[in-house]
């Protein structure tokens, strides 16, 4: 990965140019997952993982068949931190603070929507 400062990736953008974004692709794709939504916590735990720089989010596809993201602690190189992961798929314990799986379980839209 190219070097770049990790901490920086990404900006906020115009609200009706993100409306429009997402209106766009659930009306093109509407057999699709529109998004993922994730508390407070899991991200909050991924980033406090020693050397958490950013995270990273990936699609997957579940044992059910089901498309899911899984999200995994990156460091400042944006590498995957994942000296003891035992598997993409493992989820995360938010009560051992020495973890260092990737996370999944987000609610998805659909079936649940916030309005746009």
């Amino acid at each position: 990965m190219a070097k770049k400062n990790v901490r920086k990736i990404g900006k906020k953008m115009d609200k009706s140019e993100a409306k429009k974004w997402v209106k766009r692709y659930q009306k093109e794709n509407p057999e699709a997952t529109f998004g993922w939504l994730y508390g407070d916590d899991i991200l909050e735990t991924l980033l406090k993982y020693k050397g958490c720089e950013g995270i990273w989010f990936f699609k997957g596809i579940n044992d059910e068949g089901k498309e899911r993201l899984v999200l995994f602690p990156a460091d400042e190189d944006g590498n995957i931190l994942d000296k003891k992961m035992k598997s993409l798929g493992a989820a995360v314990s938010l009560k051992d603070d020495n973890f260092d799986d990737p996370a999944d379980d987000g609610t998805t839209c659909p079936p649940q929507c916030p309005s746009l």
